[in-house]
């Protein structure tokens, strides 16, 4: 059932999370080809006696739901996974809304012609039978990283601390991450010092998530991620601190980037104290006006500044309260169902929002759409 392209799993146990990346990893395979050597096919064009394979009917039956297309490397034939669409049109080159709604035979004579004058290496990420990621086969362009190796390095650092939980594993075809609790040590300290500092008090107890999110089809780099659970409010605390898969010095840096979470947390903090200093006279307004800005979408919208509103009122305020009330739009988005791939996406825009001019947004006016 894993070549689904729309395949999700969650896991309660962080043991079975690394055993489901383990079993991932050893079926699937990484091969290095020409660019001028794939050509992209329609099922029509399928060579014969290619669905008699073994459980490749169900394969075929799955792309053709969802890409229709198939990748000749060389002498041999690979229906192309959803993830893979994406990266096949960055290499060769190729970008444009408008290649959403053209027919899927239009698509592989755009892309086969492309492809032709392609230059260098692709490298594909062949897996659960289907290609998953066409990138560049050059390492300063794209490098390997084992992912069940990357997370076990995850796990090995973060369960020192005698206080982290595990809270979550999840993967799909995309990406895969896993995410860890926190709780009373130096990390929750240093944020209660900090509102002590500004005069604030945290809204209840506090707990810091950490969450490592990777991927082996172009979608993430090894990125580190923080968050916090002040009382009710979730708090994201900026942007990932990110590897990119380049080079061959991505389990050694992001090793390194493990080594010194504390010192990227407490950094993350200054930017908290930053907002703390921000003083907003029109609340409501700086909110609908920023997510507005940020193309949050008028139902989200609606939703997180209604109820910010109804907490925090429209009296003058630091740019953290509202920072904290754009926060709770990760509420409504989990409440109207988004997928963890969405919440992820919304995650990171929330994160840069809180390096936005504030000033810029805070303006009288009644709050509307």
């Amino acid at each position: 059932m894993y070549y689904h392209d729309d395949f999700e799993k969650e896991f309660a146990e962080e043991l079975n999370f690394h055993e489901f990346l383990a079993e991932i990893d050893e079926r699937a395979q990484w091969v290095r080809i020409p660019a001028k050597g794939l050509r992209v096919l329609t099922m029509a064009e399928a060579p014969e006696n290619f669905a008699l394979q073994e459980g490749m009917q169900e394969i075929l039956a799955d792309t053709r739901k969802h890409t229709g297309l198939l990748l000749r490397a060389g002498t041999k034939v690979y229906p192309v996974g959803k993830t893979a669409v994406g990266t096949l049109k960055d290499r060769a080159r190729i970008k444009g809304t408008a290649l959403f709604d053209v027919k899927t035979h239009v698509l592989a004579d755009i892309l086969n012609e492309c492809l032709k004058v392609s230059k260098g290496n692709a490298l594909l990420r062949i897996s659960e039978g289907k290609i998953r990621g066409v990138m560049s086969g050059d390492e300063s362009d794209y490098a390997i990283i084992s992912m069940p190796e990357l997370f076990m390095i995850a796990s090995a650092y973060i369960n020192t601390d005698q206080s982290a939980k595990f809270c979550q594993g999840y993967a799909d075809h995309y990406m895969a991450q896993i995410t860890w609790r926190i709780s009373g040590n130096e990390l929750t300290k240093a944020y209660e010092e900090l509102m002590q500092e500004y005069g604030k008090k945290p809204f209840g107890e506090v707990h810091i998530f950490v969450r490592v999110t990777s991927s082996d089809v172009g979608a993430s780099g090894a990125n580190i991620f923080y968050s916090m659970k002040d009382g009710v409010y979730r708090i994201i605390l900026g942007e990932a601190l990110r590897i990119r898969h380049q080079h061959k010095r991505g389990l050694e840096e992001f090793t390194c980037n493990m080594e010194s979470l504390f010192q990227y947390y407490k950094q993350k903090l200054k930017d908290v104290g930053r907002l703390c200093k921000i003083q907003i006279r029109h609340p409501v307004n700086t909110l609908a006006q920023l997510m507005k800005s940020q193309n949050f979408g008028k139902k989200l919208i609606a939703e997180t500044v209604e109820r910010f509103q109804a907490t925090f009122g429209d009296a003058p305020c630091s740019a953290y309260e509202v920072y904290c009330g754009l926060c709770e739009s990760l509420f409504f988005a989990k409440k109207n169902e988004s997928s963890v791939a969405a919440l992820i996406k919304l995650e990171e825009k929330i994160a840069r929002c809180m390096s936005v001019k504030w000033h810029e947004y805070d303006i009288p006016g009644g709050f509307s759409l």
